[in-house]
Order: C-alpha cells, then sequence, then structure tokens
C-alpha cells in the first residue's frame, strides 16, 4: 500500500478529541496524547518502521484484501479503532496514582522503600479533623493572636523529655543538622571522629552536608577509634562545635573506641563550644528490654541522653521514634532562639500533617499507648505472639486448599531497617511458599507486580514475614496465592 494512501487514513486530532470515548477525559492531557499518537504513527509510515512501532496496524496491512473501493474506509477505521485503544491505555497509566499500598511482608519494619513508619487507623482519625478543618496551626486562641506553629509539639516534647529543653522541627534530620552546622559553624570549624563521617541514604554524606553548610570539616582519630585527645589538641580559636554522630546505620565491632557524648560535651564547655549529637534514629524505649537482644551493642535511647544531654541534638521522626517524616531538634533555649532567627528554616519548615501526626505520635507516647504506634508495636512483638500469627496465616492458606503452592511454618529473622539498629535481629516467624509449578523468583514477582506483596526468597523459598503484617493484609495474601494457585492448575505437568 502507497505512504499517501496510509497517511490520508490517519484521523484528525479534532476528530479524536470529539470521540464520546474520551467526553470525561481532562481535554488537555487527552488532546496532547492524541498529537503524540498521531505524530507518532505518521513518522513510522514516513519512515517505513510500521511493523516496528505499531505491528498491528502493519500486520493487519499485510492481510487485508487489495481490493480498492474498501480500503480507504475500512483502513481508517482500523486505525482510528487502535489509536483509541492506545491513547486510553497511555492516558490510564498517565492519570492513575503510581503511589499506592503495599503488603509489606519482608519483616524489614522501617522499610525506607516502603515508607518508613506507618500510623494507626485511630491515630489517622485523631488528626482528620485537623486535615480537613480549619487550625489553630499559627494561632493563639487565648490571646487571640498569631503565634507559632512550633508551640504544639515543642509543649508535648518539654512533657516528654526535658522542660528544660526548647524543641524544633524541620523537613527531616538531615535538614536538621544542616541548619545547626550553618546556624552556629558557617566558615568555622566543626570537630568530628573520622569513624563518624557516615553516608545516609541517596548518597548524602556528612562532609558533604558540612561543605554545603559552609562549616569547615575537622576529622580526628582513626576510622576504628577516636580518642578525647584527638579531639582536644585539634581544638583552635577557629572551632566552633564538637559534634557526634551516631552510628545509628552502621556499626564497628573489634578494635574499636569512641568518645562518649557526655565526655565531648564536657570538654566543649571547658572551651566554650557547642556540643552537638547527632543522633539519627531517635529511639525512644529500651528495645533490648522489650525483646531477646543483646546489650552487646546496646541503641541510646532519648530518656537516657536526656539524663545528661548536649547543648544540641537532633534526630527523625520517622525511624524508630515511629511518627511522621520530620528533623526534631532539641536544645538549650538561646540556641534554639538563634536556628529560629536563621532565614532558612522557612525553606525547611514542616506543614501542618506533618505537625499533625508528630502531636498525635507524641500523646500516645504520653498516655503510654503503644500500640498505636505500629512501628514500636511491631518490634516488640512477643514470640508467642508471632508464632499465633503465622499459625492463623498458615490455617486460613489451608482452608483455601491450593493445589500446586506449598506454605509451611518456618523460624526467621526480622531486622528494623530505615537506617536503625544495624546489628540487631529480632527473631520472627514467617510463612515459608515453595512449588513444583513455578520457581521462587517467578512466584514472588507475582506477588509483588500484580498484588503489590512485598516478600523476599531464602534459600528458594518465597517467606511471608508476619512480623511486619498490617490488619487485613493475611486476608490479601491468601487471595492472591489462591488467584496464583488456580493459575497454576492450567498449565502443563
Amino acid at each position: 500500500m502507497h505512504t499517501q494512501e496510509l497517511l490520508q487514513a490517519l484521523p484528525k486530532v479534532d476528530t479524536l478529541l470529539a470521540h464520546k470515548q474520551f467526553e470525561t477525559y481532562n481535554t488537555t492531557i487527552i488532546k496532547s496524547l492524541i498529537q503524540q499518537h498521531i505524530h507518532s504513527l505518521r513518522q513510522a509510515i514516513l519512515q517505513n518502521t510500521l511493523m516496528t512501532t505499531y505491528p498491528e496496524i502493519a500486520l493487519h496491512i499485510d492481510s487485508r484484501s487489495t481490493h480498492a473501493d474498501s480500503t480507504h474506509t475500512t483502513l481508517a477505521t482500523y486505525i482510528t479503532h487502535t489509536l483509541l485503544q492506545s491513547i486510553t491505555h497511555d492516558y490510564h497509566k498517565l492519570t492513575t496514582p503510581s503511589l499506592v499500598p503495599v503488603v509489606n511482608a519482608s519483616g524489614v519494619v522501617l522499610q525506607t522503600n516502603l515508607g518508613r513508619s506507618v500510623f494507626a487507623p485511630n491515630l489517622m482519625q485523631q488528626i482528620l479533623p485537623l486535615l480537613t478543618r480549619y487550625s489553630n496551626l499559627e494561632y493563639d486562641i487565648t490571646q487571640g493572636k498569631r503565634s507559632s506553629r512550633y508551640t504544639h509539639a515543642n509543649t508535648l516534647l518539654k512533657a516528654l523529655f526535658s522542660q528544660e529543653y526548647d524543641y524544633l522541627l524541620v523537613n527531616n534530620n538531615a535538614a536538621a543538622v544542616f541548619l545547626i552546622l550553618n546556624t552556629f559553624a558557617k566558615d568555622k570549624e566543626v570537630i568530628i571522629s573520622r569513624g563518624e563521617l557516615i553516608e545516609i541514604g541517596g548518597e548524602f554524606r556528612i562532609p558533604e552536608v558540612m561543605k554545603s553548610a559552609g562549616s569547615v570539616l575537622v576529622e580526628v582519630g582513626a576510622t576504628n577509634k577516636t580518642h578525647l585527645l584527638d579531639y582536644q589538641t585539634h581544638i583552635t580559636p577557629h572551632t566552633a562545635m564538637l559534634m557526634k554522630a551516631h552510628k545509628s546505620n552502621f556499626a564497628q565491632i573489634g578494635f574499636c573506641q569512641e568518645v562518649s557524648m557526655q565526655e565531648l560535651s564536657t570538654l566543649a564547655h571547658i572551651h566554650n563550644l557547642i556540643d552537638y549529637y547527632d543522633l539519627g534514629s531517635g529511639c525512644v524505649m529500651d528495645l533490648a528490654l522489650a525483646t531477646s537482644l543483646s546489650h552487646t551493642q546496646k541503641e541510646p535511647t532519648l530518656h537516657e541522653i536526656f539524663t545528661s544531654p548536649p547543648s544540641l541534638l537532633s534526630f527523625s521522626g520517622d525511624k524508630l521514634f515511629g511518627a511522621s517524616q520530620v528533623g526534631i531538634i532539641a536544645g538549650k533555649p538561646h540556641l534554639i532562639a538563634q536556628l529560629k532567627q536563621n532565614h532558612l528554616l522557612r525553606a525547611l519548615r514542616v506543614d501542618k500533617l506533618c505537625i499533625s501526626v508528630l502531636q498525635a505520635t507524641l500523646q500516645a507516647y504520653l498516655h503510654n499507648a503503644l500500640e498505636s504506634i505500629p512501628t514500636l508495636a511491631m518490634l516488640t512483638l512477643t514470640p508467642q505472639a508471632l508464632r499465633q500469627r503465622a499459625l492463623e496465616l498458615l490455617q486460613m492458606l489451608q482452608t483455601h486448599a491450593l493445589s500446586h503452592i506449598q506454605a509451611t511454618m518456618v523460624e526467621v529473622d526480622s531486622v528494623a531497617g530505615g537506617g536503625s539498629l544495624p546489628d540487631k535481629v529480632f527473631q520472627s516467624v514467617a510463612i515459608a511458599l515453595t512449588s513444583d509449578k513455578i520457581h521462587a523468583s517467578a512466584l514472588e514477582s507475582r506477588l509483588r507486580t500484580e498484588f503489590h506483596i512485598i516478600t523476599r526468597i531464602h534459600k528458594q523459598q518465597v517467606l511471608i514475614d508476619v512480623r511486619t503484617l498490617l490488619e487485613g493484609d493475611t486476608k490479601r495474601i491468601c487471595q492472591a496465592l489462591e488467584t496464583i494457585d488456580h493459575s497454576l492448575q492450567s498449565q502443563k505437568s
């Protein structure tokens, strides 16, 4: 068929735009897609690449009768139909949200890729009025005048930790580090152990954060050992701060030594310097007491730190703290006041959603309602509770009478994740899935892509770790496995 005939069979943009199939679609988006598809098809015709880019149209042309009477009309109709299908597919792909709920069956509680801390439904109900109605975010109801958005969390954090300190919120802990360094150590020296020059997610490193904040990095000690004398001998008239970064996302074992924050604080006070502790994760309760964890590499708790706190402290809200993504800064009132004067705070400030979630989480801590903080609830599940969860899931699967997928209960290890407790493992229980019809990697892929169930593979078994399952997840898992099992029945042995 001649090129000109094919070009004449292309529909006009206005014709497709007026099609009843697109009546409820966003006009701007659908018009752009129509133009793109027609242009792409025209280029394929001109460049003779239809078989590569539009194989269904090329095959239709090859199979057509060469009778001239109906060639143009029938071909035009087929092309229009094909374009309608392609455009509709792309429209839904473009306008369908890509952020969707998933089932976390990986056993990694603070899975960064899955959003870290999750929030309890009752907590969400608590904050819903603050999001669907106006609030006193920056308004003093008693005085009838403007207030600060930081007041709400500040009051609760004082009650939870220390009345002698003030508190400030920013986007995340990296922002807290940046703001503190920029405020107190711009063009000045900050002394930190070489073993604490940490890299966090996304290849963000403390030396680069310091550089961006305008601080001068002074690294002391060796990778594995740093002594108090190392800090002391590097203090100069240009030194502004002694900084300690908690190794929250890695651990050192063997021939190693570090200087405690209390020792650094004492040295800083002697030399009239600021002592700052970048804690990272921010753990409120002692997880070693709540689980079977060893005390050999004990995670410092916030309550312990506040018995002898540094002048400045910062930590993440969405890790072991179990709240929203936020960087929480605790400090002596005059230092927090200086941070508030830094114009960067405006660029780093948190919104009402973040503050609302944090406020509800802090209230849960104050009322000892730890079941309303899923992160802590998951990390402190007892072995008995885990076995009971796994047994219930196994029994549910047995009622579905799966023919080609076998399920057994096995003991596994869970981890905290999210750059927290790197040297700790939590004994857990999982359902191990095997099949003689489908490889473990294929089963994992189907669960992930078709049903958004995230698992892991160990020794050719697909593991469903029950520690990180939420309400309704078991039903979703059973339905998914039943669907996959039925599809396997049609395959040849």
